[in-house]
C-alpha cells in the first residue's frame, strides 16, 4: 500500500525506498548483476530506476496498466519482460480502465528498460488475463515460461512470441509455474474449484503432467496453491518445492522429488510451517498465512523467508528441521497483555509501516489506532511498542475499528471506540465499546457499550464511522450510526456504569429534520465553547454538506451551512482566543470551488459566511515533486481526511488514494486580520495519506498525531 521497502542486514531493519508513481506494489525485480537496475510493478504500471531505488522513471506506454510480473534475463540483464496482472488484487483491476478479461499482454525490453516492446502472449479475449509469473530458462537463453490464469505459455525466442501449453486436465486457471535450474521439469499450480486445486510436475521435454498432491502415501490437500518455487541449489533429478497459500492457513509445504529420465521416480512432502507455536509470530498472532515462500539466491546462506499476515519471516535449517525467527517486529517483554491464559508482548517496528489507520487517539503514556484488519491497536508507552491483543475480545475478532476518542478525561479517561468484524474496509456492523483508562497499561479491558445486532442501548447496528467528545462536557459523547442518524451519550461514565452493572446503555438520537437521511458522516464537529451545538457533513447520497444542529429546549434543530460534497470531506471546529473557527475539507460548490479537487474553507462567523482558503494552486505554488508532471493527467487533488484545526493553526493535506500518493501536507497560520499564510509541512512523512489528526501534549510539548490510509500513525512537536 505504501511503497517497497529494501533491507541491508537480513531483515533486521527496513527502510522505505524510492518515490514510487503509484504506491500499490504488485512485482519488484533486479536486473542480475546490476543492483543499481531495478524494476517495480505498480497498480498504474512499470517503472525503472536506475540509481538502485533512489528515483524511478514511470514506462509511458504502460501507464495506466497494472504490471503483476517482471523478469530479467540471467543470460542478459538487458533484456527485461514485464507482465499485465494484478495478482489476487481483481477488485482494483479497473481503477484506470483496464479491466480482467482481454488479450494477453507484456512488454518487452532489450536495452535494460530504456525502451519497451508490446507484446501480446494471448491474441484471444480471455476472461483473466493475469499473469501470475515469468521465468527464463538458465541454461537457454532463448526459453522463456509464463504462468498466467488463462495457462502456461513458452516462448522459444527470449520472449518475442509465444505458445500455450497444454494443462492438465480438468483444471480451471493456472496460479503459477516454477522451472528447475536444469530446465529440464517444471511445476505449476492449477485451481479445479474457485481458488483451491492441486500440484502438477511434468518434464520440459514432452509436457505430461501428474498430480503430486499426494507424497508419501499423504494427500497433500484441495488448497488454494499459487506460486509454486523451486530451491535454485536443486540439481539433476533431485528438487526440493516450496509453495505459497493465498489465503489459506494449512501451513507451509516443501516437497522433495526424484526423477530418472524424465519419470517421476517418488516424491514426498512436509509440513514446514503451520500454527501458531514454536516461533515468535510477531505482533499480529494469527495461524500461519503464508502467501509467498522463497528460497534464497544460491549465493547467499541458505534459508527460507515467507509471510504471515502482516509479517516477515526466515527460516534457518537446523538439524533438518525449520527454525522460524520473526523479521518484521521486535518483542518489547518489559510490557505484555494477556489472551487466553497466556501473555504476549508488545512490538516495535524494524522500519516498515503498517498500516491502514482510520483514526488515533492518545492520553499521557497510552495511544490507540483504529485499523482496519488489525482493530484496535494499542501502545502504553508513548507509542513505541503496540499490540493488538485484545482485538480478540469477541469470536470472529474486532477487526475493523474506524472511530476512536478518549472521554472523561477530567476524572478517569474513557477511551470510546466502533469495534466491529470485518476486513478490507469492510465493517459488519456498529458496535460501540469503551475501556477505563484505570491504570493505562493492558490491565484496562474492552466493555460493549451498545448497537450490534442487536441494537443494545438503543444504539443501532450502522456502523459508526466517527466517535467525537464534546470538548465542552467531556462526559458527552456524539457518534453517527451510517444510514441511521446521530446520536448522543449524555454521560459516558454513567452509561459504563451502567452497562456493567447489567442495566442498558442510554442513549438519544438528535438529528432530524434537513439533516435526517444522510447516509455517512466522516466527522462530527462539536462546538468548542457550546455544548449545545454540534456540526456534522454528509458524504455521500443527496444529503451531503455541512449541517450545524442547535438544541432548543429539548429539540436539536439543523440547518445546512455550506454546499460540499466527498465521501472523504471532513468538518473541524475549534476555539481560540475568543474566536471560534469552522474548517471544511471537500469538494465544494460553493464560491471558490474547484470543480472536484478539495478546498479548505474556513468560517468565522459559525458557518454564516465561508472563505476558501487552500486549493490545489495554493498547493503546487508551496512545493513541486518529481513525479508529478508524468501522472497529471489522473492525479486528484483529495484527501483521507485528516484535517485540523489548533489555536492559530490549520493542517490539510493533498493526497490521492487511488494513486496512494500524497502531493503534500500543510500548515496555515490563520492572523488576525483573518488571513492565512501556509507552509509546505510534509517534512519526512512519505506517505501522507491522512485519515485523522489530532493534538496531544507530550511532556508539555504539543504534537501532532495522524493516521494514514496506508502507513500506520505518525507523530511530530506542533
Amino acid at each position: 500500500m505504501e511503497g517497497i521497502y529494501q533491507t541491508l542486514d537480513h531483515g533486521d531493519s527496513w527502510h522505505i525506498m524510492g518515490d514510487l508513481h503509484q504506491n500499490r506494489v504488485f512485482s519488484v525485480a533486479y536486473a542480475k548483476g546490476k543492483t543499481n537496475k531495478l524494476f517495480v510493478g505498480t497498480l498504474y504500471g512499470l517503472e525503472v530506476s536506475n540509481d538502485s531505488g533512489k528515483s524511478f522513471k514511470l514506462i509511458e506506454q504502460t501507464k495506466r496498466k497494472s504490471i503483476a510480473a517482471i523478469t530479467a534475463s540471467p543470460h542478459d540483464s538487458n533484456i527485461v519482460i514485464a507482465g499485465l496482472g494484478w495478482r489476487d488484487d481483481y477488485d482494483f483491476s479497473h481503477t484506470f480502465g483496464l479491466g480482467q478479461s482481454g488479450k494477453g499482454e507484456l512488454y518487452r525490453s532489450t536495452d535494460g528498460g530504456e525502451t519497451w516492446s508490446h507484446i501480446y502472449f494471448e491474441n484471444a479475449i480471455t476472461e483473466d488475463r493475469n499473469v501470475v509469473n515469468i521465468l527464463f530458462d538458465e541454461t537457454d537463453s532463448n526459453i522463456v515460461y509464463l504462468g498466467a490464469s488463462n495457462g502456461i505459455y513458452k516462448s522459444t525466442d527470449a520472449g518475442k512470441t509465444w505458445a500455450k501449453i497444454k494443462g492438465p486436465s480438468g483444471v480451471a486457471k493456472n496460479r503459477g509455474v516454477a522451472l528447475t535450474p536444469d530446465g529440464k521439469t517444471l511445476y505449476a499450480a492449477y485451481s479445479t474449484q474457485g481458488n483451491k486445486g492441486y500440484l502438477y510436475a511434468s518434464p520440459t521435454s514432452h509436457i505430461n503432467w501428474t498430480d503430486v498432491s499426494y507424497g508419501n502415501n499423504e494427500f497433500l490437500g484441495h488448497f488454494d496453491f499459487w506460486y509454486p518455487e523451486v530451491d535454485p541449489r536443486s540439481q539433476g533429478g533431485k528438487h526440493k518445492v516450496t509453495v505459497g497459500l493465498q489465503s489459506g492457513r494449512e501451513g507451509v509445504f516443501e516437497g522433495v522429488f526424484n526423477w530418472e529420465d524424465d519419470a517421476l521416480s517418488h516424491y514426498e512432502w512436509s509440513t514446514i510451517w503451520k500454527g501458531t507455536k514454536g516461533f515468535d509470530t510477531g505482533w499480529d498472532f494469527a495461524p500461519t498465512n503464508p502467501r509467498f515462500v522463497h528460497y534464497t539466491p544460491k549465493k547467499w546462506d541458505y534459508a527460507l523467508w515467507s509471510t504471515t499476515n502482516q509479517t516477515i519471516f526466515q527460516a534457518v535449517l537446523e538439524n533438518n528441521t525449520y527454525q522460524w525467527k520473526n523479521k518484521y517486529c521486535i518483542p518489547n517483554e518489559s510490557i505484555k497483555a494477556s489472551q487466553w491464559g497466556m501473555e504476549f508482548p508488545t512490538y516495535s517496528s524494524r522500519g516498515t509501516e503498517s498500516t491502514y489507520t482510520y483514526d488515533i487517539a492518545v492520553h499521557n503514556n497510552y495511544v490507540v489506532q483504529g485499523m482496519g484488519d488489525n482493530g484496535a491497536v494499542e501502545s502504553w508507552d508513548h507509542g513505541k511498542t503496540w499490540s493488538n491483543m485484545q482485538i480478540r475480545l469477541s469470536i470472529p475478532p474486532l477487526s475493523d475499528v474506524q472511530a476512536v476518542d478518549i472521554a472523561n478525561r477530567s476524572k478517569t479517561p474513557i477511551v470510546v471506540a466502533q469495534m466491529t468484524s470485518g476486513y478490507g474496509g469492510g465493517a459488519l456492523n456498529g458496535n460501540l465499546y469503551a475501556k477505563r483508562l484505570k491504570h493505562n497499561s493492558p490491565k484496562d479491558e474492552w466493555v460493549f457499550i451498545g448497537g450490534g445486532w442487536e441494537h443494545k442501548g438503543g444504539l443501532p447496528s450502522g456502523v459508526f464511522r466517527d466517535v467525537a467528545v464534546s470538548p465542552v462536557n467531556d462526559k458527552m459523547v456524539f457518534l453517527y450510526s451510517t444510514d441511521h442518524g446521530l446520536y448522543l451519550i449524555d454521560d459516558i461514565e454513567q452509561t459504563l456504569n451502567d452497562v456493567e452493572q447489567g442495566k442498558a446503555a442510554r442513549s438519544t438520537k438528535i438529528s432530524n429534520g434537513v439533516a435526517d437521511g444522510i447516509h455517512a458522516v466522516k466527522k462530527i464537529a462539536p462546538h468548542p465553547t457550546n455544548v449545545n451545538i454540534v456540526y456534522i457533513n454528509g458524504t455521500r447520497g443527496n444529503k451531503e454538506g455541512v449541517f450545524k444542529g442547535e438544541k432548543k429546549g429539548k429539540n436539536w434543530e439543523w440547518s445546512k451551512i455550506y454546499e460540499g460534497s466527498n465521501w472523504d470531506s471532513e468538518i473541524v471546529a475549534w476555539e481560540h482566543e475568543g474566536q471560534v473557527y469552522l474548517f471544511f475539507s471537500g469538494a465544494s460548490a460553493e464560491k471558490g470551488g474547484d470543480g472536484s479537487n478539495f478546498v479548505g474553507a474556513l468560517s468565522l462567523d459559525e458557518g454564516k459566511t465561508w472563505k476558501t482558503i487552500i486549493t490545489k494552486k495554493t498547493a503546487m505554488k508551496l512545493n513541486s515533486n518529481s513525479w508529478y508532471d508524468a501522472i497529471a493527467d489522473d492525479f486528484r487533488f483529495h484527501n483521507k481526511g485528516g484535517a485540523l484545526g489548533y489555536k492559530n493553526t490549520i493542517i490539510m493535506s493533498y493526497y490521492d488514494h487511488r494513486m496512494q500518493k500524497a502531493y503534500g501536507v500543510y500548515k496555515g497560520t490563520i492572523h488576525k486580520n483573518g488571513k492565512v499564510t501556509w507552509e509546505d509541512w510534509t517534512d519526512n512523512l512519505y506517505f501522507g495519506g491522512l485519515t485523522s489528526s489530532i493534538i496531544a501534549n507530550q511532556n508539555g510539548v504539543p504534537y501532532v498525531f495522524v493516521s494514514t490510509a496506508g502507513a500506520g500513525a505518525w507523530k511530530r512537536p506542533l
